[in-house]
């Protein structure tokens, strides 16, 4: 390395000397959108390679950064560039297809590729955590050598030396040392001399193992179950991209189609992935794999990074087969991939709110586009976009499972008007009578109860009678939520905590608050009331603080331990209890008040997936749905569980009004401490898309805004909105390809976020 700095390229370049060097494309882990060329210096030519992590020089001083190399070239130079440092990492976890997959995420999803390539690997993947590091030695020089230079050679020294092989072997420091009776002093001192060689390397441990003893189920698939798993099979065989959308009701076996396409793949020596929405699915999903199945790797937030290090390793290696994961878990380093399952393919958890801000569900398609592999899309609720997409688009395919398994009835949906039911009796009820009369009925039975409420707390607001004040956050302007049993206000944007005043702050009226709306720390303090003798639970994430906790309250609920179990929405996704007969839905109007153009398509899809929870045995099950707006198309179409009649009529609204998925939407989210300069900036911003659209010949007319967001303002930022629709992905590439370009996709404002493909609005 220092012969090579001794004489640069500049130094060829003065001297007319023509010289070829290695150099490489590196792309900054940080906001600089751009690349940089590094020469490598001759020493770290065979030590760099495409995907792997380098410390770069960058601006006058030379100050350090990360960055991944993207590419390697050898060119004949004519001018200087700096060169790379050093490597961070001992190999490359992003293979070719990978970085091909972080280029089309950094520009579909306009983030700079290094942020988009960091995102690919976790920290603790990087580092190596779990890894235990292995020294390797050797003698630098011969004994006789050694002898001849210096006076006298300790006692131990001797004994280490002469232990070490002839020839430059390298052994294990350890190992060598416990066997000849060395301490680790020893060792050091020699190295310190220069008589023995040293090379750390770092070994990986086991990863966690989640494989149980196999469990095959009794069972028949159905011939609707056959059909789909020789649909799935004809795709794997032949190695075609294919995305297949399985629409199956709920409780229609689903799951077993997942187990006979990836048994398949693994048959043929290649590897599966398995994506799910939320941490508590995975407990239930990875239990009947890993019962069906070899070498189950799981992904999810509540491993340690030592577990995630390790299991991502084990996967690279190829020891483990089958993958299951939330959102990361896209981008598992398999490197013989064989297939893709997303499960309940609309949730909008597969969206990151981090940049870049990609949806996992289309990365993954992309995946298994670049690999020419199949991808299987599960869900009883499909997203309005792929129920689109089947239709129009030729790799698109649709499998439908009509029928629950083992001709189980989909359970019978009762609706309860509760702008009826507050003039029928006295006080504040959360519970209508039909619903506390099924639940009756269903405890008398043995049997059990779900009841979701998808607002966390007691009540939502604290509010002043006489002067119609709200207890609102000094940090964001929003109410907010009294929780009863720590005696807070707490705000759910900002997590700004209180004690929960009891009276108006105007000293003029210091009348006494009262609280609000509905929560589930509400909902659980009337039923335990209600019903004394029930085992009650609550789910949500104030109970729920890690991964640990889901687990044990799903084996709990499993090993019937308690009764009802009230939560928020991750109740009502994909988990399935035998013992469930009655789902009570408290208020299945709680999206439908949010300003957002999905607001419809999510109050169906969590209705009827919280309805797919009863019924799941012999017995049968009911599903109490309370609303005050009961007419509500959307509404009527959960009740039938009829999917295709709630799609048919909102597609056509979104045609009408140009939504998605007739159109593609961009929105830019602007902050700032001070609106006026929020206000400005943003109008500037704003005009800057549209000129460009002019320049480009898009129709400047549909940016909108901008605006203020529905939540004008969160820990002390003021925020605005401008949105951008564009008729397909592809003008909208060649819009933000241009202001990229020109340098123009920035604002004068504190923070300036940009959401391709938004899931909410709000």
């Amino acid at each position: 390395m220092t012969s090579v700095k001794q004489f640069t390229p500049k130094l060829w370049v003065e001297e007319g000397i023509a010289k070829t060097m290695q150099v490489a494309s590196v792309a900054p882990v940080s906001a600089f959108d751009r690349l940089y060329s590094f020469a490598i210096p001759e020493n770290l030519v065979s030590a760099i390679a495409p995907g792997q992590r380098v410390t770069v020089p960058v601006g006058r001083r030379g100050r350090l950064i990360d960055g991944f190399v993207l590419d390697i070239s050898e060119r004949e130079w004519d001018t200087t560039l700096k060169f790379i440092d050093s490597p961070i990492d001992d190999r490359s976890w992003i293979d070719e297809h990978l970085l091909e997959l972080g280029r089309w995420i950094a520009r579909y999803y306009c983030a700079p590729i290094g942020r988009a390539l960091a995102a690919m690997v976790p920290a603790t993947v990087r580092k190596q955590s779990g890894f235990r590091r292995v020294r390797h030695i050797w003698r630098a020089q011969s004994l006789e050598e050694i002898e001849a230079s210096v006076s006298r050679i300790g006692p131990k020294q001797r004994i280490l030396l002469e232990a070490l092989p002839d020839g430059g072997e390298a052994v294990r420091a350890d190992e060598i040392c416990e066997r000849i009776g060395v301490s680790s002093a020893t060792l050091r001192e020699t190295i310190k001399r220069g008589w023995v060689a040293e090379r750390i390397e770092k070994h990986a441990r086991d990863a966690p193992n989640f494989d149980r003893p196999i469990d095959e189920p009794d069972f028949t698939l159905n011939d609707e179950q056959q059909q789909a798993c020789t649909a799935v099979a004809e795709a794997i065989e032949r190695r075609e991209f294919k995305v297949q959308l399985l629409f199956g009701v709920s409780g229609s076996g689903k799951t077993e189609v997942y187990i006979d396409a990836i048994r398949r793949v693994v048959a043929a020596g290649r590897q599966a992935i398995v994506l799910v929405p939320e941490i508590a699915l995975t407990t239930q999903l990875v239990h009947r794999f890993a019962s069906r199945l070899r070498d189950v790797a799981v992904i999810h937030s509540g491993l340690t990074g030592a577990e995630r290090s390790l299991t991502w390793n084990a996967i690279h290696t190829g020891q483990k087969r089958v993958v299951i994961g939330a959102r990361s878990a896209v981008f598992a380093p398999c490197r013989d991939l064989g297939l893709i399952v997303v499960d309940e393919e609309q949730e909008n958890s597969y969206k990151s709110q981090q940049s870049p801000r990609l949806h996992a569900r289309d990365v993954a398609i992309k995946r298994a586009q670049l690999l020419n592999i199949p991808v299987v899309l599960g869900s009883a609720t499909p997203s309005l976009e792929t129920w689109h997409n089947c239709r129009v688009h030729d790799h698109y395919e649709s499998i439908h499972l009509t029928h629950r398994v083992a001709g189980l009835e989909m359970p019978e949906v009762e609706v309860v008007d509760m702008r009826y039911e507050e003039h029928a009796r006295h006080g504040a009820h959360l519970l209508s009578r039909l619903l506390e009369k099924r639940l009756g009925d269903a405890l008398a039975r043995g049997e059990q109860v779900v009841l979701m409420l998808n607002r966390r707390g007691y009540a939502q607001v604290l509010y002043c009678p006489k002067c119609k004040n709200r207890v609102l956050c000094h940090n964001c302007k929003a109410g907010m939520v009294f929780h009863q049993l720590t005696g807070e206000a707490v705000c759910h944007h900002c997590f700004a905590k209180i004690p929960a005043p009891r009276s108006c702050a105007d000293p003029s009226c210091a009348t006494r608050l009262i609280p609000l709306g509905l929560g589930t720390e509400r909902a659980e303090a009337e039923v335990r009331r209600k019903f004394p003798d029930a085992r009650v639970r609550r789910v949500d994430s104030d109970t729920m603080k890690n991964v640990r906790a889901y687990e044990k309250v799903v084996s709990d609920f499993e090993a019937r331990k308690f009764d009802i179990m009230i939560g928020t929405q991750i109740v009502a996704k994909g988990l399935d209890f035998p013992f469930v007969s009655l789902v009570g839905v408290l208020s299945a109007d709680t999206a439908l008040y949010q300003p957002d153009f999905r607001a419809n398509e999510g109050t169906f899809q969590l209705v009827t997936q919280v309805a797919g929870r009863a019924g799941r045995a012999r017995s049968g099950g009911r599903v109490v749905v309370q609303t005050v707006m009961g007419e509500l198309p959307a509404l009527q179409a959960a009740t039938r569980h009829d999917f295709p009649a709630f799609a048919e009529r909102e597609l056509e609204i979104r045609r009408e009004t140009r939504m998605p998925p007739f159109t593609r939407l961009t929105r830019w989210v602007l902050s700032d401490a001070s609106e006026s300069i929020l206000k400005h900036a943003a109008g500037e911003f704003a005009e800057t898309v549209r000129e460009a659209c002019r320049q480009l010949g898009l129709s400047p007319a549909d940016v909108m805004g901008p605006f203020p967001c529905p939540l004008e303002r969160i820990r002390r930022m003021y925020r605005y909105d401008i949105l951008l629709r564009t008729s397909t992905a592809a003008e909208r590439a060649k819009l933000l390809d241009y202001l990229r370009h020109e340098k123009k996709l920035h604002a004068k404002v504190k923070r300036m976020i940009i959401d391709i493909d938004p899931v909410s609005l709000l």
